[in-house]
């Protein structure tokens, strides 16, 4: 008998993601075969906020495990609650990648794309991250700042830059490890990174250009913040 295949919307998935019983096949992409050592690894030590590698099936799909929740269909308003404990999943995944040979010659691995788009919830709160199709070796940094950027929707001009900055670097402390006085750089490096990025979509390229555009106009408030 065919298994049943139903089609999963949510976040920013990739086209063809559908669920089939407790497992999820994907599209494979350029990136999978070290996404796929990394997840192994993830397993191997015990890091319960990711998916697990179940192989490749028939058609050419990878099979991941299903991660029970709610994935947030586009960025939006968290409470501080739900934004210190993502930077605490975050902190935990970069901890659990520091002895994976993929990191060498960097700090860590980096998710790539950890944004709440990326996130699954449960009750409420984000228990793990999806789609790791963007990751890669590098800086914890690099994916702090991304993820301060899209989990408090910076650039968004209905925020105040004041309250911004204070969250940013709330952020930063709740992940630990980190110098929060680094932030607002690590917010615009981010931003000049998925920018220039090679196949980000122009819209989105758009987007982050204008989101770099707000910090840099907002620079000093941010940082008198972050340094608060």
């Amino acid at each position: 008998m065919n298994e049943i295949e139903v089609p999963l919307g949510g976040g920013r998935t990739t086209k063809g993601v559908v669920r089939v019983g407790d497992t999820v096949r994907r599209p494979l992409c350029m990136n999978s075969a070290f996404v796929h050592r990394l997840l192994e690894h993830l397993e191997a030590e015990g890091y319960p906020g990711a998916p697990r590698f179940r192989g490749v099936d028939a058609t050419g799909r990878e099979i991941l495990t299903f991660l029970p929740g709610d994935v947030p269909g586009d960025l939006g308003a968290f409470s501080d609650e739900q934004v210190s404990r993502a930077a605490r999943l975050l902190r935990r995944l970069h901890d659990s990648t520091e002895e994976c040979p993929l990191r060498d010659p960097h700090e860590v691995v980096c998710h790539g794309d950890p944004s709440p788009c990326n996130c699954v919830f449960v009750d409420g709160m984000p228990v793990g991250f999806i789609d790791f199709d963007a990751a890669r070796a590098g800086n914890r940094r690099d994916d702090v700042g991304y993820a301060a950027w899209m989990w408090l929707d910076i650039g968004n001009e209905e925020l105040a830059p004041r309250e911004q900055g204070q969250r940013v670097a709330d952020f930063f402390i709740a992940y630990g490890a980190l110098d929060p006085r680094g932030a607002v750089h690590a917010l615009l490096d981010a931003q000049t990174e998925l920018a220039q990025r090679k196949g980000t979509p122009p819209e989105t390229k758009r987007w982050a250009e204008a989101c770099r555009a707000w910090v840099t106009q907002h620079f000093a408030e941010l940082s008198d913040s972050v340094r608060a």
